[in-house]
Protein backbone atom coordinates (compact mmCIF):
# COMPACT_ATOMS: atom_id res chain seq x y z
CA UNK A 1 0.00 0.00 0.00
CA UNK A 2 1.26 3.63 -1.02
CA UNK A 3 1.85 5.91 1.70
CA UNK A 4 -0.88 8.56 2.19
CA UNK A 5 -0.45 11.97 3.47
CA UNK A 6 -2.99 13.57 5.66
CA UNK A 7 -2.97 16.69 7.29
CA UNK A 8 -2.15 16.90 11.33
CA UNK A 9 -3.17 19.26 13.90
CA UNK A 10 0.02 20.97 14.92
CA UNK A 11 3.04 20.61 12.88
CA UNK A 12 5.41 18.87 14.78
CA UNK A 13 8.83 19.76 15.93
CA UNK A 14 11.99 17.99 17.50
CA UNK A 15 10.41 19.08 20.72
CA UNK A 16 7.47 17.44 20.52
CA UNK A 17 7.00 14.86 18.27
CA UNK A 18 7.39 12.05 20.11
CA UNK A 19 4.48 12.81 22.32
CA UNK A 20 2.10 12.90 18.80
CA UNK A 21 -0.95 10.83 19.18
CA UNK A 22 -0.80 8.01 16.47
CA UNK A 23 -3.80 5.74 15.60
CA UNK A 24 -3.08 2.19 15.61
CA UNK A 25 -5.56 0.08 13.04
CA UNK A 26 -5.53 -3.74 13.60
CA UNK A 27 -4.86 -5.68 10.40
CA UNK A 28 -8.62 -5.79 9.60
CA UNK A 29 -8.27 -2.02 9.55
CA UNK A 30 -10.36 -1.59 12.32
CA UNK A 31 -9.40 1.30 14.82
CA UNK A 32 -8.13 -0.39 17.58
CA UNK A 33 -6.70 2.79 20.17
CA UNK A 34 -3.93 5.37 19.92
CA UNK A 35 -0.38 5.18 21.06
CA UNK A 36 2.28 7.63 20.90
CA UNK A 37 4.84 8.77 17.89
CA UNK A 38 7.93 6.77 19.56
CA UNK A 39 5.74 3.66 20.08
CA UNK A 40 4.00 3.95 16.61
CA UNK A 41 8.07 4.73 15.15
CA UNK A 42 8.82 1.83 17.17
CA UNK A 43 5.87 -0.73 15.93
CA UNK A 44 6.95 0.06 12.04
CA UNK A 45 11.13 -0.92 12.30
CA UNK A 46 10.13 -3.97 14.27
CA UNK A 47 7.64 -5.34 11.21
CA UNK A 48 4.83 -5.41 13.68
CA UNK A 49 2.89 -2.78 11.48
CA UNK A 50 2.82 -0.67 9.08
CA UNK A 51 2.19 2.95 8.32
CA UNK A 52 -0.65 3.89 6.70
CA UNK A 53 -0.99 7.76 6.38
CA UNK A 54 1.84 10.06 7.05
CA UNK A 55 1.52 13.41 8.90
CA UNK A 56 1.53 16.63 7.08
CA UNK A 57 4.16 18.52 6.75
CA UNK A 58 6.50 15.83 6.03
CA UNK A 59 8.65 14.90 9.29
CA UNK A 60 11.21 12.50 9.14
CA UNK A 61 12.11 9.96 12.06
CA UNK A 62 15.46 9.21 11.11
CA UNK A 63 18.18 7.17 12.88
CA UNK A 64 21.85 5.35 11.50
CA UNK A 65 19.78 2.65 8.72
CA UNK A 66 16.33 4.15 8.33
CA UNK A 67 14.18 7.53 8.42
CA UNK A 68 10.25 7.04 7.67
CA UNK A 69 8.17 9.61 8.05
CA UNK A 70 6.10 10.25 11.13
CA UNK A 71 2.98 8.22 10.73
CA UNK A 72 -0.31 9.45 11.64
CA UNK A 73 -2.25 5.74 11.05
CA UNK A 74 -0.71 2.37 11.81
CA UNK A 75 -1.65 -1.09 10.74
CA UNK A 76 -0.83 -3.99 12.45
CA UNK A 77 0.67 -6.40 10.17
CA UNK A 78 -1.39 -9.46 12.80
CA UNK A 79 -4.66 -9.49 13.31
CA UNK A 80 -4.68 -9.00 17.30
CA UNK A 81 -8.31 -10.08 19.00
CA UNK A 82 -9.55 -7.59 21.54
CA UNK A 83 -12.13 -7.85 23.40
CA UNK A 84 -14.90 -4.78 23.46
CA UNK A 85 -15.46 -3.26 26.22
CA UNK A 86 -16.68 0.75 25.52
CA UNK A 87 -14.92 3.18 28.01
CA UNK A 88 -18.37 5.26 28.02
CA UNK A 89 -21.47 3.19 28.53
CA UNK A 90 -25.35 4.17 27.58
CA UNK A 91 -25.87 4.82 31.57
CA UNK A 92 -22.58 7.58 31.44
CA UNK A 93 -23.00 10.80 32.48
CA UNK A 94 -23.43 12.91 29.12
CA UNK A 95 -22.48 16.46 28.90
CA UNK A 96 -24.97 18.90 26.88
CA UNK A 97 -22.01 19.54 24.19
CA UNK A 98 -21.41 16.04 23.80
CA UNK A 99 -24.64 15.11 23.11
CA UNK A 100 -25.01 17.85 20.58
CA UNK A 101 -22.09 16.60 18.95
CA UNK A 102 -22.81 13.21 18.76
CA UNK A 103 -26.45 13.84 17.05
CA UNK A 104 -24.32 16.54 14.83
CA UNK A 105 -26.89 19.26 16.13
CA UNK A 106 -29.65 17.71 14.47
CA UNK A 107 -33.41 17.28 16.90
CA UNK A 108 -33.88 13.32 17.96
CA UNK A 109 -37.64 13.94 17.34
CA UNK A 110 -38.08 16.18 13.98
CA UNK A 111 -34.41 15.76 12.17
CA UNK A 112 -34.29 20.18 12.55
CA UNK A 113 -30.89 21.83 13.81
CA UNK A 114 -31.15 21.81 17.71
CA UNK A 115 -29.68 24.18 19.98
CA UNK A 116 -31.09 22.10 23.14
CA UNK A 117 -30.80 19.18 24.73
CA UNK A 118 -33.72 17.15 26.32
CA UNK A 119 -34.35 14.46 28.78
CA UNK A 120 -36.13 11.53 26.94
CA UNK A 121 -37.33 10.72 30.60
CA UNK A 122 -37.50 14.06 32.07
CA UNK A 123 -35.65 15.49 35.22
CA UNK A 124 -38.76 16.14 36.94
CA UNK A 125 -39.46 12.23 36.85
CA UNK A 126 -36.28 10.72 37.85
CA UNK A 127 -34.61 11.12 34.13
CA UNK A 128 -30.80 10.82 34.87
CA UNK A 129 -28.26 13.17 32.80
CA UNK A 130 -27.21 10.23 30.89
CA UNK A 131 -26.61 9.15 27.09
CA UNK A 132 -29.84 7.04 26.80
CA UNK A 133 -31.98 9.55 28.11
CA UNK A 134 -30.60 12.84 26.34
CA UNK A 135 -31.03 13.48 22.67
CA UNK A 136 -30.54 17.27 20.96
CA UNK A 137 -33.66 18.73 20.20
CA UNK A 138 -34.58 21.91 18.73
CA UNK A 139 -36.84 24.60 20.68
CA UNK A 140 -40.67 23.69 18.82
CA UNK A 141 -40.16 20.20 19.58
CA UNK A 142 -38.53 20.87 23.43
CA UNK A 143 -41.52 23.51 23.75
CA UNK A 144 -44.27 20.90 22.48
CA UNK A 145 -42.95 18.19 24.62
CA UNK A 146 -42.88 19.98 27.76
CA UNK A 147 -42.48 18.18 31.21
CA UNK A 148 -43.67 14.94 28.97
CA UNK A 149 -42.31 11.79 28.29
CA UNK A 150 -42.05 11.31 24.03
CA UNK A 151 -45.20 9.02 24.51
CA UNK A 152 -47.15 11.38 26.30
CA UNK A 153 -46.35 14.61 23.76
CA UNK A 154 -47.31 12.33 20.53
CA UNK A 155 -44.17 12.61 19.50
CA UNK A 156 -41.13 9.64 18.04
CA UNK A 157 -37.47 9.38 18.43
CA UNK A 158 -35.92 9.24 15.12
CA UNK A 159 -32.96 7.27 16.83
CA UNK A 160 -32.14 5.60 19.89
CA UNK A 161 -29.69 7.38 21.68
CA UNK A 162 -26.54 5.83 22.64
CA UNK A 163 -23.14 6.53 23.89
CA UNK A 164 -20.91 7.81 21.38
CA UNK A 165 -17.85 5.59 20.58
CA UNK A 166 -14.83 7.62 20.70
CA UNK A 167 -12.99 6.10 17.52
CA UNK A 168 -15.69 6.05 15.52
CA UNK A 169 -15.39 9.27 13.77
CA UNK A 170 -11.72 7.91 12.69
CA UNK A 171 -12.34 4.52 11.52
CA UNK A 172 -14.68 6.57 8.79
CA UNK A 173 -12.12 8.35 7.80
CA UNK A 174 -9.98 5.20 7.57
CA UNK A 175 -12.61 3.81 5.31
CA UNK A 176 -13.17 7.03 3.64
CA UNK A 177 -9.32 7.72 2.43
CA UNK A 178 -9.22 3.61 1.55
CA UNK A 179 -11.78 4.20 -0.77
CA UNK A 180 -10.35 7.07 -2.74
Amino acid sequence: MTLSVVPSHPPPTVENWIHASVLVLNASYQALHEVTADRAVTLVLAGVAEAMFAREPYFPIRSQRHEIALPETIRLLRYVHVAQRPAVHDESPATAAGVLRRDDRRCGYCGARAHTVDHIRPRSRGGPNTWANLVACCAPCNTAKADRTPEEAGLTLLWQPKAPDPLARRQRDIWRRLAE
